[in-house]
């Protein structure tokens, strides 16, 4: 029974499609020898066989064969940035790029192979140039776009990033909500800086999406900043509302906005009680508000209750164990919670990224690993303490 396309790209993913497309290249050009074709196959096979090493030699053989095949280096690139081997990825697309006579689709597509074997690398100003190249001759390329804003997002170049964001909202009809995070973040830096622009870019932010605890959250920072703690309760809480694991560590700003104590604590509590078993964050940030008031014993009751319901809430285990022997109470801790003196020195890596499985200690809108906004999530299954640091 034949196998469609599109089933082969879903099962063998983009690396054994580029040696796919190479095998049918040189099966269906004439003149091609028997020796080439083999290579080809073998090469292929290998690739299908999660081989890269069999497969990089394979193809190169094809290469040597007949060096004017162009879909053997891009499978062969796609090989060595798999591997690992990016040093033999930036050379190969090099020297793709030095080749007399390029057509000026070959030529972006190894311009785009060259920014992602940059990017890889951590070449950032390397795979920026190379990007800004590739933009200037094919300025809706999705890829070029998608993977340069993560470039610019990492060096902190807000302003082209949403640039370049804008330009993909335009050309797909989506992407507010990533725009929104830039931004965000862009009006961050801005109040670091002391541009006066800061507060209208995270208005901005929250304007072209209400639903972003981000940008909320961007523009209660910024007002408790400029001293207008009243006009930053309402973002904030709408922030904490939208994302419950903001509440520990915007427990602070929280109460710079709201000023009283009771107020305070009955917004946390009134959240506690309108989210059952998924309120454990707003118990964290109440017990941390009780110790910031200086109110230790009240936050380790409470402490005590959660981590009895949520053993495997680390942040709240590590903050218990930090307050009983921060109140000389190490006798108490050493009898309830043998476990938990083990796990005081190491990171609680409770959080994951839903796209590339990266443990996170804390939450975070962006992935730091594979870039991705909104991909974090508290694990479901009992997490690890983290190795030692």
């Amino acid at each position: 029974m034949a196998i469609e396309p599109t089933t082969l790209v879903a099962l063998f993913g983009v690396t054994a499609l580029a040696a796919l497309m190479a095998l049918f290249s040189a099966m269906s050009r004439k003149g091609r020898t028997e020796d080439e074709a083999r290579a080809y196959l073998a090469g292929f096979t290998y690739v299908l066989s999660d081989d890269p090493d069999a497969a990089i030699a394979e193809l190169s053989r094809a290469a040597q064969l007949n060096r004017q095949t162009l879909e053997t280096y891009f499978a062969l690139g796609t090989l060595f940035r798999r591997k690992g081997e990016l040093d033999r990825a930036i050379r190969l697309h090099c020297n793709i790029l030095l080749r007399p006579g390029l057509s000026a689709e070959v030529r972006r597509r190894a311009q785009l192979a060259l920014a992602l074997d940059y990017k890889r690398s951590g070449l950032r100003g390397q795979a920026a140039e190379t990007f800004e190249k590739l933009l200037a001759d094919e300025p809706d390329n999705r890829d070029a776009l998608v993977n340069y804003r993560q470039v610019l997002e990492e060096t902190g170049g807000w302003a082209r990033a949403i640039e370049l964001q804008t330009r993909l909202v335009a050309l797909e009809r989506s992407g507010d909500d990533v725009l929104a995070h830039l931004l965000a973040e862009i009006a961050r830096a801005h109040l670091r800086a002391g541009e006066a622009d800061a507060a209208d870019l995270a208005e901005r932010a929250v304007r072209l999406n209400p639903a972003s605890a981000d940008a909320s959250l961007a523009l209660g920072e910024l007002r408790v900043a400029k001293g207008q703690p009243a006009e930053a309760a309402g973002p904030l809480c709408t922030a904490l509302e939208l994302e419950p694991e903001l509440a520990p560590r915007a427990v602070g700003l929280l109460a710079q906005a709201l000023a009283e104590p009771p107020r305070v604590a009955g917004f946390l509590e009134e959240q506690i009680g309108a989210r059952g078993d998924q309120g454990a964050p707003f118990e964290l940030a109440l017990a941390l508000y009780l110790k910031s008031q200086g109110r230790g014993d009240e936050a380790i009751a409470r402490l005590r209750r959660l981590v009895d319901r949520k053993p495997h809430f680390w942040e709240a285990r590590k903050e218990l164990g930090a307050l009983l022997l921060a109140q000389d109470r190490s006798e108490e801790l050493r009898a309830d919670y043998e476990d938990m003196l083990a796990t005081l020195g190491r990171p609680a890596l409770g959080f994951v990224c839903v796209g590339c499985r990266q443990k996170l200690p804390e939450h975070l809108f962006r992935c730091p690993s594979c870039g991705a906004w909104d991909s974090v999530r508290r694990e479901e299954q009992a997490p690890e303490p983290g190795p030692h640091i």
